[in-house]
């Protein structure tokens, strides 16, 4: 079963943290969204139960990171840059 994670990373955003999915594309990045960091400690625990990544490393670094940036980083076998 191949996990997509861009559909993933933008059904929690659009889903569970209520970003409209027209602000949602690859080069925005999270801090534009306005997410705080309960959202974005939010964001990292649905992708790994969604995904099996732990992206907990890099909590510091997401919201200045883009939407593209953490599909990259949530897609299972990928390494964190």
């Amino acid at each position: 079963m191949s996990i997509d994670a861009k559909t993933i990373v933008h059904d929690i955003l659009a889903e569970d943290l209520e970003v409209d999915p027209a602000e949602i594309a690859d080069d925005v990045s999270l801090r534009s969204l306005e997410l705080d960091s309960l959202a974005v400690a939010e964001l990292i625990v649905r992708i790994k139960e969604e995904t099996g990544v732990d992206l907990e490393g890099e909590e510091t670094r997401l919201a200045d990171l883009s939407v593209g940036d953490i599909v990259a980083l949530a897609t299972p076998g990928r390494e964190a840059a």
